[in-house]
């Protein structure tokens, strides 16, 4: 019988895991900019006796909601890098640090372990290598969502608390006023200009006509909407309404104008006025008599200011003949001979859109997602090539290597407390400094653009297929319409992306 020798293996060296931390502080106060350092020491003390982990990079998102990844520029960067092949595994504190948004952790989880790579939560003790901690992860993130539409809820309640308490006071001084210690006061260069809007208008002057005045008398550019807005303010006689506009109850939260479906507050007094209230009465009532005729119930629709003529670029306007409402294009409107696109029935639009929606439904991750990943790669490929944009990143880099090698070797009992101490909150500042400047330097069209487009990507993956025009839908999804001939439009959708869909008839 043949002898057999058995040759023991030999230990390979095992593979060096490169390890990226993310961390997210609801504040931008400069204590929690200043934990950056603190943060980074922790991953470097949890990480540096490891023999087969690095730590690549640090990434941290200050100040910034966890409701949304689109908003949170470090998030974007670790997934951009994550797709590069530069990071093996994430480490963060728990769901509610790396998302508060179920759909969106779900996504960003998913989309890491197809790349081959793991996120382990420490809080909750997560590790996504593992197959079936998926439905124990979207428990703890759909924790982590109620937290913070609970956390938000408790905010509503306070803010209409100090509401009906009289002791509100909002964010931003309307036009004509400024505060001063916390409190509103007149500004005497703006007042004249409020003032004299009252009058023109009390003296039987348009709001058009106001504005176009406005506009020659000064570098302000004026809007016919901020007039409008400024002849309908109770501020101007010192009194308030509160609650003008609300947060809605649930994910994604939306400012929506009230019109009803919550309690307002009007209190008097609140400031020192700046017209006087037998004026500012009398323009109320010639208001409601111009804007509003007796008699008349003014009818909006969805696609008010949002069609245009795809031969001469003029607005469509709405008419309606017999039981049907038409858009049509106004200077064919006066004159076949202007334009030669005909006009077509808003039902006909209506239908267009259902049909459009069902379409980008039902193949978003065919069409859309595919399209965001290019346009993110040309992204960075455009802002690695910006000089400007490459010495930032590279004073950030060098700058955070200078944090964790002195974080590394306080470890290591090799520097001075004091000298610790002083040279990182040095190196936070400067930090601070750089990141700052790196925002101001990006592309803020291209970012929110690239931002509308993951939008519309949420909003098709969160809803369903439907059978009748949705209004909401609409006016979520589409910025324009364009009618190209009476038999086929175009669709303008946020991100910048268009769709033709022909009409029906």
């Amino acid at each position: 019988m043949a002898e057999i020798t058995i040759i023991p293996a030999k230990n390979q060296p095992s593979e060096i895991v490169r390890t990226a931390a993310y961390v997210r502080v609801s504040s931008d106060s400069e204590d929690q900019l200043n934990s950056f350092a603190a943060q980074i020491r922790y991953y470097t003390e949890l990480l540096k006796n490891s023999t087969d982990a690095v730590l690549v990079d640090m990434y941290a998102d200050e100040g910034i909601t966890g409701t949304s990844a689109a908003k949170r520029p470090d998030f974007q960067r670790l997934m951009n890098d994550c797709r590069k092949g530069k990071i093996d595994r994430i480490l963060t504190k728990s769901v509610s640090r790396f998302a508060r948004n179920t759909t969106e952790c779900l996504a960003a989880v998913r989309e890491l372990k197809a790349l081959g790579i793991s996120v382990y939560f420490e809080k909750e003790d997560i590790e996504t290598a593992e197959i079936s901690t998926e439905m124990l992860l979207t428990l703890y993130s759909q924790f982590a969502q109620e937290e913070s539409i609970s956390i938000s809820k408790n905010c509503r309640i306070g803010i209409k608390n100090r509401m009906a308490d009289g002791t509100y006071k909002n964010p931003s001084a309307p036009f004509g006023y400024e505060y001063v210690d916390g409190k509103l006061r007149v500004n005497p260069e703006k007042t004249a200009i409020v003032k004299r809007i009252f009058e023109w208008y009390a003296s039987g002057i348009g709001m058009s006509e106001i504005t176009a005045r406005l506009n020659l008398q000064g570098n302000e550019i004026w809007h016919r909407g901020t007039v409008r807005s400024i002849l309908t303010n109770e501020k101007y006689i010192g009194d308030s309404l509160l609650q003008k506009r609300f947060t809605t109850d649930t994910l994604p939260f939306k400012k929506i104008k009230n019109r009803g479906e919550k309690e307002q507050f009007y209190v008097s007094g609140t400031h020192e006025p700046i017209v006087e209230k037998s004026v500012f009465d009398s323009v109320q009532k010639l208001f409601s008599e111009r804007e509003k005729p007796s008699g008349f119930v003014k009818e909006i629709s969805p696609f008010r200011r949002n069609i245009f003529c795809g031969n001469c670029g003029v607005s469509f306007r709405r008419k309606r003949q017999r039981n049907h409402v038409y858009w049509v294009c106004r200077k064919h409107d006066e004159s076949a001979e202007n334009c030669p696109i005909k006009q077509i029935r808003e039902s006909e639009i209506c239908a267009a859109f259902v049909r459009l929606w069902n379409k980008h439904q039902a193949h978003y991750k065919a069409i859309l997602v595919p399209m965001l990943r290019q346009l993110e790669i040309l992204y960075e490929k455009e802002k690695s090539g910006n000089f400007q944009l490459a010495n930032l990143r590279k004073d950030i880099a060098e700058i955070k290597q200078q944090i964790h090698l002195l974080t590394v070797l306080n470890s290591q009992g090799t520097l001075d407390d004091a000298y610790f101490k002083s040279r990182s909150q040095e190196l936070d500042r400067k930090l601070m400094t750089a990141k700052k400047q790196l925002r101001a330097s990006l592309d803020d069209e291209e970012n929110e653009r690239l931002d509308e487009l993951r939008k519309l990507i949420a909003i098709l993956e969160k809803s369903e297929q439907i059978t009748e025009f949705d209004e909401i839908k609409f006016g979520q999804i589409v910025s324009k319409i364009t009618v190209l001939s009476e038999s086929e439009i175009r669709f303008d959708l946020i991100g910048g992306i268009g769709f033709t869909e022909p009409i029906e008839r």
